[in-house]
């Protein structure tokens, strides 16, 4: 139960589930190559995933939260655009690493 678990609400497993929502698949998604995800149709992103995941439509404060959690963007290439975690010793925010979640919450919590 997620109430009783006040950080499992936190950045990493709300961008997690919001990813692997089939509803959101043409808004945001995962890389091929899953260490980086995309907002691929912004406006549908700010009226849609936003109030969904995060009870708000403010593009600027969810990139300000993106960033204060260590996501930084891809700014050139073929993922540009895109934003990406190194957790730390090379390990990267894997689509397929959900256990990345909660280590990054851990960290934050010390």
């Amino acid at each position: 139960d997620e109430s009783m678990h006040p950080a499992a609400q936190r950045l990493p497993t709300k961008l997690n589930k919001m990813l692997e929502d089939p509803d959101l698949s043409g808004i945001v998604v995962w890389r091929p190559h899953g260490r980086s995800w995309r907002i691929v149709n912004r406006d549908n992103f700010i009226s849609k995933a936003l109030p969904l995941y995060f009870q708000h439509s403010n593009f600027t404060s969810f990139v300000r939260l993106v960033n204060a959690w260590g996501f930084r963007r891809v700014t050139s290439g073929d993922d540009n655009d895109s934003y990406y975690h190194e957790v730390s010793d090379d390990k990267i925010f894997l689509a397929t690493l959900c256990i990345t979640c909660f280590w990054m919450i851990a960290l934050l919590d010390f």
